[in-house]
């Protein structure tokens, strides 16, 4: 079996996951507001579900891992794990514009105008989507 078949049943096996247990178990079910908590959630695991299985059907690359691709990823995984750390701490207002210009400069975006809207207009949609039309709180 292939890396790539394997990285593919490991992928809808957390979509799985996502959709059997963590999604019920962590999302509180509420009775206002058009959208239900749990269906952003769910599009997402089912999509994960769905396009590991397809990894796992159709891939047929050969070799061992990039270390270096692993390497990064690793990083990536890392700083992903201190930026909701340090949201959890000092809230969300504060730390997603930090964490998305520093993830833009990361990936080698340069542009002033591209980094002011990434920075202010990702973290402003999300909030958008969260707190107005999900009726949602974010961290601090």
């Amino acid at each position: 079996m292939t890396l790539d078949r394997l990285s593919g049943l490991a992928v809808a096996g957390l979509g799985l996951a996502l959709l059997l247990f963590v999604i019920p178990d962590q999302v509180e079910a509420v009775d206002y507001g058009w959208v239900r908590p749990e269906t952003l959630p769910s599009l997402a695991a089912a999509a994960l579900l769905l396009l590991g299985l397809m990894q796992a059907a159709t891939g047929r690359g050969g070799g061992g891992p990039d270390r270096r691709a692993t390497a990064r990823a690793l990083l990536y995984l890392g700083y992903t794990a201190a930026a909701v750390w340090a949201m959890g701490r000092l809230g969300f207002v504060w730390v997603a514009p930090v964490m998305v210009l520093v993830l833009m400069l990361w990936l080698g975006e340069r542009r002033p105008l591209w980094l002011a809207v990434g920075a202010g207009a990702v973290p402003a949609a999300v909030w958008v989507v969260v707190a107005g039309l999900l009726g949602r709180g974010l961290p601090g």
